[in-house]
């Protein structure tokens, strides 16, 4: 049986014991709001949890399933009366369960591809900036730059995401940015994290910071949430050390140059409404810098219910899509449902798996509505793409 003192037992067990049980955190979940069982809410993946500390029961994939079924969007934090950090002690409870190789198989799986292809879809990394290609777009690739486009896996090989690549590109070009792309840019390693493969997810975060630091840029932008997650919080603490660059978002650099009268962008006419990535929101706080992007263009901005800090997953988070496809999908129709009663017609988000869920629940639904990123929406107003 592998130990649960992978850190200071006694610390870890004092962050599970915060729990009282008290339920507040049930309907903050996206997996207990869909299936309503005890064992997939937070409550109950901390009693599962408590019990393997305890040896009441063992570490076995049957009770992974449990702790994989989450999208570790952190609403519960919200909620929670205790101020119980149950993230925090899930990454360090999965970490125990990849040691001891009770995790499930497609969240297995993903890490393999990781390891061996430095991306998620087991593609050549050599093709990852083949989207250039693809697009049309200028792209530069320098030696020394002063901000670096971190692009993502989902953006540089998924196809209709690829659009977003493109628009935070021409964006750059447009305002003069001295920019570059990565010579060898790898998967950002927050999967790997997820898992709890954290060795390897220390290897992906030295490689990144190596190649970015080499550059001597000041700055790091993404359009990927998870990317930023991983680049400003994941890796000094994996690393130990303070990095030598600002991470932000692109919503955030969107923000700046409107503020800056970088930008002036005509007005959108359709009703829209915002859909707050969770990363995003949530754990890194960005909130407002979206909602301004977007008020400063519409005059007929919707919110949704369950939004900013309280805002509701789209299912795509934690590894779920990877370990249960038929939860995630459930999840993003849920959050499609709360949406589309704002009456708007177009859904915007900040973030390429929201982007994938929205638009796949869309097309389930057939509804009449278009999902796009923020970065593509105004690049299109300013006829960039």
């Amino acid at each position: 049986m592998a130990k649960f003192n992978k850190l200071d037992q006694s610390d870890y067990y004092k962050l599970i014991l915060r729990c009282v049980h008290c339920g507040f955190c049930l309907q903050s979940c996206p997996t207990y709001r869909v299936l309503g069982i005890e064992a997939d809410s937070p409550r109950g993946r901390l009693y599962l949890t408590r019990a393997m500390v305890d040896k009441r029961i063992d570490i076995a994939k049957d009770v992974a399933n449990h702790l994989y079924k989450c999208t570790m969007c952190a609403n519960c934090e919200i909620a929670c009366p205790s101020a119980v950090k149950y993230t925090d002690i899930m990454f360090i409870t999965r970490e125990i369960m990849a040691e001891a190789n009770a995790v499930p198989l497609g969240a297995e799986q993903l890490v393999n591809t990781i390891n061996n292809a430095k991306n998620i879809f087991m593609m050549d990394n050599t093709l990852r900036k083949d989207w250039v290609i693809y697009t049309g777009v200028e792209a530069p690739i320098k030696d020394k730059a002063d901000m670096v486009y971190f692009v993502g896996c989902v953006t540089s090989y998924s196809g209709r995401i690829q659009g977003v690549a493109q628009a935070i590109a021409s964006i750059l070009n447009y305002v003069g940015e001295d920019w570059t792309l990565l010579k060898d840019e790898w998967c950002c390693g927050h999967p790997l994290k997820l898992e709890g493969a954290t060795k390897e997810f220390k290897k992906v975060a030295e490689h990144n910071v190596k190649m970015i630091e080499e550059t001597g840029a000041t700055k790091v932008v993404s359009g990927c949430p998870g990317c930023c997650l991983a680049l400003k919080k994941e890796y000094p603490e994996v690393l130990g050390r303070k990095l030598n660059f600002e991470v932000l978002h692109f919503s955030q650099i969107l923000d700046e140059y409107i503020k800056k009268g970088k930008l002036k962008i005509p007005k959108f006419e359709s009703k829209v409404t915002y859909h707050d990535p969770c990363e995003l929101g949530r754990i890194l706080g960005i909130i407002n810098e979206p909602r301004r992007v977007i008020k400063s263009i519409s005059d007929k901005f919707v919110e949704p219910i369950e939004r900013g800090k309280e805002g509701f997953c789209c299912g795509g988070g934690g590894l779920l899509k990877v370990t249960d496809s038929q939860l995630s999908e459930s999840i993003a129709n849920k959050r499609l449902e709360m949406l589309i009663k704002t009456g708007a017609e177009v859904i915007i988000s900040a973030c390429p798996t929201c982007y994938q869920s929205l638009a796949d629940a869309t097309s389930r639904k057939n509804k009449a509505l278009q999902v796009i990123d923020i970065a593509e929406l105004i690049a299109q107003r300013l006829g960039l793409m």
